[in-house]
């Protein structure tokens, strides 16, 4: 009494049509969410990299005759060359001088970009650039698009 193969058939077919559907959205899923991390590190990367770019470029540099970058130039020279794969449109970036003095915060264009300013204590402090990368991300699976965002603070080199 057992049952031929061939009424089995149909069986098969809905479980195995089931289940490539979720292996299928797993996959999709997995390869989304690669692509998501690459994505973040990216902007990390892309904030360390204009972080650095900038702080080697104020306080002494002005000093030895050469004029410090504006934030179009850091965009420029530093961050969107290393933007690979990414839409420059999708791209913000907003670069800050921190005055470790005051512990105040402005735009990098309106700065003094000294290298070290006094505190209230009389101390010589090390001011600190703060760049902020902002990337619009659209996976285009299933999730709709997200902003990645990544600081970096760096302390003016000399």
């Amino acid at each position: 009494m057992t049952r031929s193969p061939a009424s089995r058939r149909g069986a098969t077919v809905i479980e195995t049509a089931i289940v490539l559907v979720l292996l299928i959205f797993l996959v999709c899923g997995l390869i989304s969410g690669g692509f998501g991390v690459f994505r973040h590190q990216q902007v990390a990367c892309l904030a360390q990299e204009g972080a650095r770019w900038a702080n080697v470029r104020g306080g002494e540099y002005s000093k030895d005759g050469n004029t410090p970058p504006t934030r179009q130039q850091i965009v420029d020279a530093a961050i969107l060359p290393r933007a690979a794969s990414m839409d420059p449109a999708d791209i913000d970036v907003r670069v800050e001088w921190i005055d470790r003095g005051t512990n105040t915060v402005c735009d990098w264009d309106a700065a003094p970009k000294d290298i070290r300013s006094i505190s209230a204590s009389g101390e010589y402090v090390t001011n600190t650039v703060r760049v902020t990368v902002t990337y619009r991300w659209t996976p285009g699976m299933f999730w709709g698009p997200m902003d990645l965002r990544s600081v970096c603070e760096s302390p003016m080199s000399n």
